[in-house]
């Protein structure tokens, strides 16, 4: 592969001080009482710091994010729409708009008698409201993604329908529980599934806008431990409720409420990370990673530890154990990438599995790395503690791995990339310069192996021209199904790889493609309109 570079590097150059990112401000959260908690509880950073992105940072005030907003009304203050403005031109570097709006005009208008008709009229309004709150943000930027929030379940039957009748009128939701009829949960989760669903079918259609149907999450991560205080009394463990939607006929548990379970409504600053994570994990940490190939580390028995007389593939530490240096190797069979493009990205993304002593979060990490294997063979062998890579440096490491299940960022210098070898394997081998304790970070190897993210610059010779593009496709980057949005009809569609192999062809299509077994890559998505020929690039992550 290293032909296709034209710059060589002496082999098993060494750089030091190494140079960390600045922190940009890549998100904001406006909306309503569960942007303002969910924001004050500081669930976006923290969500950041645990995917590898402690160089990111999320925005808000108490002006964009407001308890008791509405869809209706959050985007009629002039001062508010200013301060919008205002931040949105300023912040070049902003991508995402988190926002939560809509449960405030749902829960202060619907009755529990309401006619289908009359539920389907309170939608469409909210609908309406939103999509031109919506207009107005990306009328500021019109390349800025909109994610649409949601909610979970509430809980009024527990936290107001329990009390004594004389004490039920001074819980503070008892005004908005009684305004609705004081529905059960089977039937105010109903009227939330609707939303939801009108949330789903909306941001399909509209551009720039995500939606991730969260409902039953907060069932799935808490259970019901203790029997139900009304109908239908049960219980059920955690990790056990469908998602997404969850049981229609329960609450959220008290546990994941805030204030000790007596609100009826918001979640705990815990749950709201929990919430916020399901994004994160869904959506954001795929889009700020922003690769084009991504692998893991799967052949476990390539992967492990080494000290100076003794190698390990059980586990992978990297520090120090018992006052000896631990370095951890990471195998990658890198004959998948693609070799007709030049590398323009790469990073490596690693779970913490355990730690002890110090906290090593944070600290520059060593890093080399080897086209083919260290050592006299790929097996992991004990040779290969004082084995040369191609290259190596000192580089900072992301994210804030000081609890199970967190991931640290490295950004491959771009030196590096001459050595990611597109026809066979690549290693790294991580060690961090410490002799002063004994304290060591260990990674997964058999669950949740270390990734190698790739991204390629374009290609000059199958760019697509803008007049080309007749027709619009989401998601792109996709994870599997790609929708089709024209206004012509579409006669046939055909998908080929950058080296022009046809990958797939479908005559007389719906204007969805399922992808799912396509193998990551670039491709060119070739669409008949009516007999004219368009085209458009695709990334199949």
């Amino acid at each position: 592969m290293k032909y296709l570079f034209s710059i060589l590097l002496i082999s098993a150059l060494h750089f030091s001080n190494a140079q960390c990112n600045p922190s940009t401000e890549k998100m904001m959260v406006i909306g309503d009482s569960w942007a303002f908690f969910s924001w004050t509880g500081n669930s976006y950073n923290e969500n950041l710091d645990r995917f590898g992105f402690s160089d990111i940072t999320c925005y808000s005030t108490v002006n964009l994010a407001v308890n008791g907003a509405e869809a209706s009304d959050y985007f009629t203050d002039p001062s508010r729409v200013q301060e919008l403005e205002d931040y949105i031109l300023g912040n070049p570097d902003l991508e995402y708009v988190h926002m939560s709006l809509g449960g405030n005009d749902a829960l202060g208008t619907w009755h529990k008698d309401f006619t289908n008709q009359q539920t389907s009229d309170l939608l469409d309004t909210i609908m309406i409201d939103i999509k031109n709150g919506i207009d107005t943000v990306l009328s500021f930027n019109p390349n800025l993604t909109i994610v649409i929030a949601g909610y979970d379940y509430a809980n009024f039957s527990e936290t107001v329908g329990t009390l004594p009748a004389l004490a039920q009128p001074f819980h503070p939701y008892y005004d908005t529980w009684d305004g609705m009829g004081q529905p059960n949960p089977e039937e105010l989760n109903g009227i939330l599934q609707l939303a939801t669903d009108r949330f789903e079918d909306s941001a399909a259609v509209w551009n720039n806008v995500k939606f991730e149907n969260n409902l039953g999450l907060m069932q799935w991560v808490y259970g019901q431990i203790d029997p139900l205080e009304v109908a239908p009394y049960g219980t059920y463990p955690p990790n056990t409720a469908p998602l997404p939607g969850g049981y229609n006929d329960y609450p959220s548990p008290l546990d994941a409420l805030n204030f000790g379970g007596q609100d009826s409504f918001h979640l705990n600053d815990d749950a709201y990370e929990e919430f916020i994570k399901k994004y994160f994990s869904q959506y954001y940490w795929q889009q700020f990673r922003d690769y084009h190939h991504s692998i893991s580390a799967n052949e476990s028995n390539y992967n492990g530890t080494l000290t100076a007389s003794s190698s390990n593939s059980a586990s992978i530490l990297i520090g120090n154990e018992n006052f000896e240096e631990r370095q951890g190797v990471f195998s990658f069979n890198t004959s998948t990438f693609d070799d007709t493009y030049t590398i323009e990205h790469a990073a490596l993304y690693m779970q913490r599995d355990s730690a002890d002593g110090d906290d090593l979060a944070g600290l520059d990490v060593d890093l080399e790395i080897k086209s083919g294997f260290f050592g006299g063979s790929i097996n992991l062998e004990n040779d290969d503690f004082a084995s040369v890579g191609d290259e190596s440096a000192t580089l900072c490491t992301y994210g804030t791995i000081d609890q199970n299940g967190h991931w640290m960022r490295i950004d491959l210098p771009p030196s590096m990339f001459q050595y990611i070898d597109a026809n066979g394997t690549t290693q790294f081998k991580l060690s961090y310069d410490i002799a002063d304790s004994s304290r060591y970070i260990a990674f997964g190897n058999e669950i949740d192996q270390a990734m190698l993210d790739v991204r390629y610059t374009e290609n000059p010779s199958v760019a697509i021209a803008d007049n080309e593009v007749d027709f619009f496709v989401y998601p792109n980057p996709t994870n599997g199904l790609l929708k089709i949005k024209t206004e012509e009809q579409i006669n046939s569609v055909q998908l080929f790889d950058l080296k022009g192999q046809l990958v797939l062809s479908k005559l007389n299509p719906s204007s969805e493609i399922d992808l799912t077994n396509t193998p990551a890559g670039i491709y060119i998505l070739q669409v008949d309109l009516n007999g004219n020929i368009k085209q458009q690039k695709v990334v199949r992550r």
